[in-house]
């Protein structure tokens, strides 16, 4: 199952990237991704109509992409279509769709209850749209941090490349990263140190998180060292981390995406689903 959830996250971030020869080469080997939607996400053509593309909306469509799958907002393909040409070609496949549902024999009408009045929620303002993409805009917190790492704005398909060769596959994952909190850490501390005023006998060191050969700088000199300095990390991991910008511990402990990664995950705990008060 998780290997399956990962490839459909890594076909809709192709999508996302409008890496539409990535999108035709998956569909090829397995067409039932066409519509799907992990996490309430939005399904290819509905990349392709935010992009404005009209020719690959048609080609998914041909393929079976659904013009009424909705987002979490309630949004269609068309609905997010970026230009008249895109949502036009939408809109024409949308009746057929509907008709094919018809064809297969229609209910007779049921007559649905009355339904409840139903409950004024209070207007929130809260919102993250300036560090996740546009697509989980409308998600939870708790959804955010269940979400691919590429849900967070510019990480994308690289950066969750680089993350996913440390085993750090979702938003959730980044903001509790070992290495992460043991950099922000070390980070935050060296600001505390007074250089040469180690007290003599002192017992304070970090040797569970440094290699041998470095047990013995000061702070300041560690965050300057090259990530694979912490107990843990490969040689290999410096030019993997170089490619999202990380070359020293202080980068890694200051890194902005690990933080947002970190402040999600923390406040998702505090959500209420159900949007109660306690």
């Amino acid at each position: 199952m998780a290997e399956r959830l990962e490839l459909e996250h890594d076909f809709l971030d192709n999508a996302k990237s409008f890496n539409w020869a990535a999108v035709k080469e998956q569909l090829q080997e397995c067409p039932d991704l066409i519509n799907v939607q992990p996490s309430m996400r939005w399904t290819a053509l509905h990349q392709a109509a935010f992009n404005g593309d009209a020719e690959v909306a048609a080609f998914l469509l041909e393929k079976g992409a659904d013009p009424q799958a909705q987002t979490r907002s309630g949004q269609t393909p068309a609905e997010v279509a970026k230009n008249e040409a895109v949502r036009a070609v939408i809109q024409k496949a949308a009746p057929a769709a509907e008709g094919a549902e018809g064809a297969e024999g229609a209910p007779e009408e049921v007559v649905a209850p009355p339904k409840k009045k139903a409950k004024k929620m209070p207007t929130y303002k809260l919102n993250i749209n300036n560090a996740v993409d546009k697509e989980y805009e409308g998600s939870s917190l708790t959804d955010i941090a269940a979400a691919p790492t590429s849900a967070l704005q510019g990480v994308a398909q690289k950066g969750r490349d680089v993350l996913k060769k440390f085993k750090v596959h979702t938003i959730s994952d980044l903001g509790k990263w070992k290495f992460y909190r043991i950099a922000k850490a070390m980070v935050g501390l060296a600001q505390l140190e007074q250089e040469g005023k180690r007290e003599e006998g002192a017992a304070l060191n970090i040797n569970k998180a440094m290699d041998k050969k470095h047990e013995c700088k000061s702070l300041k000199d560690m965050v300057d060292l090259p990530p694979s300095a912490l107990q843990g990390l490969a040689a290999w991991a410096d030019p993997e981390l170089a490619k999202v910008g990380i070359t020293t511990i202080a980068k890694l402990g200051d890194w902005k995406y690990a933080k947002w990664a970190e402040w999600i995950t923390e406040l998702s705990d505090f959500e209420n689903i159900d949007f109660a008060s306690l």
